[in-house]
């Protein structure tokens, strides 16, 4: 009899102890990982987070705007004040070129001149060339002609001839006068290493800028700074032939007389 309430006793203490971890369990179960304050503190953070974002991105797109409405302010600034400035010296030219300007740069004026000139390189010895030249101002400081060129080369048996059109352009036309041109030109070669019955011919562009001076009434010198490019050159021309310095003496038939 006492083994079998022994037996007993064991079997419901068992028993209990069955049930009681099963409740542990089952509470462990349903228990979350993560309190619900828990997520929700995250979520806060996150929109905070996310507000911050958008708030930066609309400063960056403030400062950016504002940037560039200043840049843009600027330029314009900088424009205008060039503007104004170039206005400026254009007003002062054409009131000097009104009260000082000479008659010889007037429309309707003719310009018979010449000009000699100097080619040095080194190794390639002296380049001389003789320039004759007709113009006509077409407006005032504006002139277009003819001209003709005579070119050798000192230390060897090269020379040429050519004709062609020149523009020059006179902005300052006062005693003391400056002016830019350009002309096209076909030549003729001649040296020892051309037959006699071969027909050496080139075409060239001419650039000058150069400073006229008054002499007299209605004479003037300059002195100008030539480059020319060829479609073709002979050896013996050298290196030296594109550019060169001159000096030449002008006469002018004013329309009006001053």
């Amino acid at each position: 009899m006492k083994t079998i309430l022994t037996t007993m006793g064991l079997l419901l203490a068992l028993a209990a102890a069955t049930f009681a971890q099963s409740e542990t369990n089952q509470t462990r179960e349903n228990r979350p990982l993560i309190k619900e304050e828990t997520k929700q503190e995250v979520r806060e953070k996150a929109q905070e987070v996310k507000e911050d974002i958008r708030e930066g991105a609309r400063e960056l797109e403030q400062n950016t705007r504002d940037t560039r409405q200043e840049i843009k302010q600027e330029a314009q600034q900088a424009g205008q004040e060039i503007k104004e400035e170039v206005r400026e010296q254009v007003e002062n030219t054409r009131y000097r070129n009104d009260r000082y300007g000479l008659p010889w740069f007037e429309k309707g004026s003719v310009m018979l001149g010449g000009s000699v000139g100097l080619g040095l390189g080194k190794g390639s010895g002296s380049y001389m060339v003789l320039n004759p030249r007709l113009g006509y101002f077409f407006q005032p400081g504006f002139m277009g002609g003819i001209r003709l060129s005579y070119d050798r080369r000192l230390s060897t048996s090269f020379r040429s001839q050519e004709v062609g059109v020149f523009a020059r352009y006179y902005p300052i036309r006062t005693r003391i006068s400056g002016f830019v041109g350009a002309g096209y030109n076909f030549g003729r070669e001649r040296a020892s290493n051309i037959g006699d019955n071969e027909k050496a011919r080139f075409n060239s562009i001419t650039l000058e800028v150069g400073t006229m001076f008054y002499v007299r009434r209605n004479l003037g010198v300059e002195a100008s700074l030539e480059t020319n490019y060829y479609d073709r050159s002979n050896p013996l021309a050298g290196r030296n032939r594109g550019g060169r310095a001159k000096v030449g003496i002008n006469y002018y038939f004013a329309r009006r007389v001053q």
